[in-house]
């Protein structure tokens, strides 16, 4: 007979008074929800639509589940880091636990911004590697700047000690994407397009949201007016959600059809 947790008793009666306290008038209204799904991308999901027409949701849940299960058996399939530039690769979650291809890179330093997807070798017996485990999703609102300012300096120190880096998230297609764009921004001066054309001739799939891509025109005007390489452009910060940043910061249009 397996006995319960220490303190599982306690615990379960907490949740009872918690819930004996709870009082349905404190609930309120919404309009929207955000819904992050298991790919890790987040959504604004009208409330009454999923409530007056549960059939339709139910349809775009298994077209989304769908989604997701060819994006893991590409993911089984693509298991490489591609090599941007010296002692610089990006992949997906497949290239982050191929052990064999990680050690014949001499990669040794490891930026996961993917939240779902564990640091494989963190307690490696053979070695440890080094992670930079950020807590990013596939959000046009997310909030990069934090994440470009430490995944820089991750990448420099690595460098600088000689090691191999891989920037990986889920698809190595977005978020990856963004973070070695920022870096070749910041540490070889290339423009915006220029870092994505390098990034896709790596991994053509390279590919940050609308979002990303706005947050990166903002940092690449920084970087453009003197501003320390990794900091935010004064009086542009990169915070915030992407529809209150700068439209005319970046065509992405005309950004996206160059690539």
């Amino acid at each position: 007979m397996i006995s319960p947790e220490r303190g599982a008793f306690r615990r379960q009666g907490q949740v009872l008074r918690e819930l004996k306290l709870f009082s349905p008038a404190s609930l309120r209204h919404v309009e929207s929800i955000r819904v992050t799904d298991l790919a890790g991308q987040t959504r604004l999901e009208a409330w009454e639509a999923r409530q007056q027409d549960p059939d339709a949701h139910a349809a775009a849940e298994a077209v989304a589940l769908a989604a997701i299960a060819a994006a893991r058996a590409r993911s089984n399939k693509d298991c490489m880091p591609c090599r941007v530039a010296p002692g610089l690769y990006i992949g997906g979650a497949g290239a982050a636990r191929n052990l064999k291809a990680l050690r014949k890179r001499g990669i040794t330093h490891v930026v996961n911004a993917a939240p779902a997807v564990p640091c494989h070798f963190k307690d490696n017996p053979e070695g440890a590697f080094a992670y930079l485990q950020l807590p990013l999703f596939d959000d046009p609102d997310a909030d990069l700047a934090p994440h470009i300012v430490a995944s820089n300096a991750f990448i420099a120190a690595a460098h600088a000690s000689g090691s191999g880096v891989l920037v990986h998230c889920y698809a190595g297609q977005s978020r990856s994407a963004a973070l070695v764009i920022a870096h070749l921004m910041a540490s070889c001066g290339l423009s915006l397009a220029d870092a994505w054309a390098a990034t896709r001739a790596a991994r053509p799939c390279a590919r940050p949201n609308a979002g990303f891509l706005r947050q990166l025109a903002l940092y690449g005007k920084g970087l453009a007016c003197g501003t320390p390489a990794g900091t935010p452009l004064a009086g542009a910060p990169l915070a915030g959600p992407a529809a209150a940043l700068d439209e005319a910061a970046v065509d992405l249009d005309a950004l996206v059809l160059t690539q």
